[in-house]
């Protein structure tokens, strides 16, 4: 089902993509489409967790406890920006789908803001933060950096972005180490 609503969206958007037409492409009577996915939104969610596992694919949980919160990060972003530029027309349906949804601001497509958290607190936590330095509030300012950049770039059309996303992420992390690194004085 979410295949058959992926390749509807593309030919069309996700707010004009109705129910009864993915339960139709995905050869599946309407009630089991709602069993699935009880809100058209939901599918979003889907996809944001299907996202996350590609990039949790890309950073092992070994390349998270040896390398330092900085190539963490930057490791992390790479990922992003690859799986943004490959489904960059589904990027686009599923952006605007969740803004119409009632997204971005309702953290249900993407647990990210936890990801973030987590890569901050061990950061703190092995001195390369400032002990004051509170997880939650990066994290937070990470996600909504992360999104904001997003919105801007999908902007574009399906086969051209407004802008280079790994460069527009690359610069958003130089400003935060800058901002967040202990530096030798």
């Amino acid at each position: 089902m979410y295949d058959a609503a992926c390749e509807l969206f593309l030919e069309s958007d996700f707010v004009s993509t109705s129910v009864d037409e993915i339960a139709e492409r995905a050869d599946v009577a309407r009630k089991t489409a709602y069993n699935h996915f009880p809100r058209k939104r939901d599918l979003i969610s889907e996809w944001g967790r299907r996202r996350r596992l590609f990039v949790q694919g890309e950073l092992s949980e070994e390349v998270v406890a040896t390398h330092s919160f900085e190539d963490v990060l930057r490791h992390y972003f790479r990922a992003l920006v690859k799986i943004n530029q490959v489904q960059r027309p589904l990027t686009i349906r599923m952006l605007m789908g969740w803004r119409e949804s009632g997204g971005p601001f309702d953290v249900d497509p993407h647990l990210l803001v936890e990801v973030f958290r987590d890569i901050t607190a061990r950061a703190v936590d092995r001195g390369e933060l400032r002990a004051s330095t509170d997880p939650a509030r990066v994290a937070t300012i990470l996600y909504s950096c992360y999104f904001g950049i997003l919105y801007e770039w999908v902007a574009g059309s399906d086969q051209e972005a407004p802008f280079d996303l790994a460069q527009a992420y690359t610069q958003l992390l130089d400003l935060t180490f800058e901002g967040l690194l202990k530096r030798p004085a």
